[in-house]
């Protein structure tokens, strides 16, 4: 994974998150899988979280030589999913990477990243959640070492919550 590099997003860039997430809605749109797809046209309410994410810098942009790849959030706490937690965790959200870098084992490099982020925080576990439609998805994580704790609804998804214990 020579030249990438993982950085906190500028608060400027929001443009750049919302077209990753709406290319990564289309993506998983071609392919039959209705996940997502709020992003291709968000709502105020989708974009105004996005924001938020922004001005509290939990984004990190991944990138390379030609430009931003990939992306997520990252959480020191998250009620709205997983409610008051008392274990010290980190929460990813909004994990995506460009389609035309699927396959190239980017994702392990960056959840690798991510947990590196976590422990110099002393954070105990990881934590994530995947839309249980998405099948493919929710078993990348679990041969990552995520393990499901239980499912839940938020607005319209039914989602699957994970977390890994860190070392």
């Amino acid at each position: 994974m020579e030249n990438l590099i993982i950085r906190k997003a500028d608060k400027s860039e929001i443009e750049i998150a919302l077209n990753l997430l709406k290319n990564a809605a289309l993506w998983l749109n071609e392919r039959g899988i209705d996940y997502w797809q709020n992003w291709i046209c968000p709502t105020d309410l989708f974009i105004d979280w996005i924001k938020e994410g922004f001005e509290f810098q939990q984004f990190y942009f991944v990138q390379n030589d030609l430009g931003v790849i990939g992306m997520f959030r990252l959480q020191w706490s998250d009620e709205k999913f997983w409610g008051v937690q008392d274990i010290e965790a980190g929460y990813i959200h909004s994990f995506t990477i460009d389609s035309n870098y699927h396959g190239l084992g980017l994702g392990r490099f960056i959840l690798s990243k991510i947990e590196d982020i976590c422990k110099s925080k002393d954070k105990k576990y990881l934590r994530l959640d995947c839309g249980l439609e998405v099948t493919r998805l929710c078993k990348y994580y679990e041969d990552y070492g995520f393990v499901s704790v239980r499912d839940i609804s938020v607005h319209i998804y039914q989602l699957r919550l994970y977390e890994k214990e860190l070392n």
